[in-house]
């Protein structure tokens, strides 16, 4: 079993909870521009779970696949959530 650094095990605690609840704010948000705000948030925590530690995610190539578009990359939140 390999040992991490602290700091990197929060990180990855981290990433795993913000994929997590993306998902949640995903289903809860009441506009299109919303969902996707939050959609790209938990693709961008995949692609760094797999680029930055090496832990794959069964999401990331549609994840990969969905930030190179505009919508995706440059979403932001129309109200506070």
């Amino acid at each position: 079993m390999i040992k991490l650094h602290p700091e990197t095990a929060q990180e990855i605690a981290n990433l795993i909870n913000t994929i997590d609840c993306s998902d949640l704010m995903y289903t809860d948000a009441d506009n299109i521009d919303n969902r996707i705000y939050w959609q790209a948030k938990g693709y961008k925590a995949i692609i760094k779970l797999k680029e930055e530690y090496g832990i794959p995610h069964v999401q990331y190539d549609s994840a990969v696949r969905n930030m190179s578009q505009d919508w995706y990359a440059n979403a932001t939140l129309t109200e506070a959530a």
